[in-house]
């Protein structure tokens, strides 16, 4: 049975995705802060956190609601989180 990996839906990275401290861009900060940003807003469930490939801007909406956020605020912790 083949998988397709786009059909897969996971917390924040799939299975080709590596934790890259260097990777400026929001998914991969995504990859590297998703656990500590998690523990910091614990109304977040792994239903928001669960995207499929291509789908990082519904997950960033989807924190979004469920923090009372903007979008743009979300992103913003995201680009400016202290590793």
């Amino acid at each position: 049975m083949s998988l397709d990996k786009d059909n897969i839906k996971h917390h924040g990275y799939d299975a080709d995705s590596k934790l890259n401290a260097s990777d400026d861009s929001l998914e991969g900060r995504w990859s590297n802060i998703q656990a500590d940003y998690r523990k910091k807003n614990p109304s977040i469930t792994d239903d928001d956190v669960n995207f499929k490939s291509g789908e990082f801007d519904h997950m960033i909406a989807s924190i979004a609601r469920r923090t009372k956020r903007s979008a743009e605020d979300i992103k913003n912790d995201i680009r400016n989180w202290n590793m």
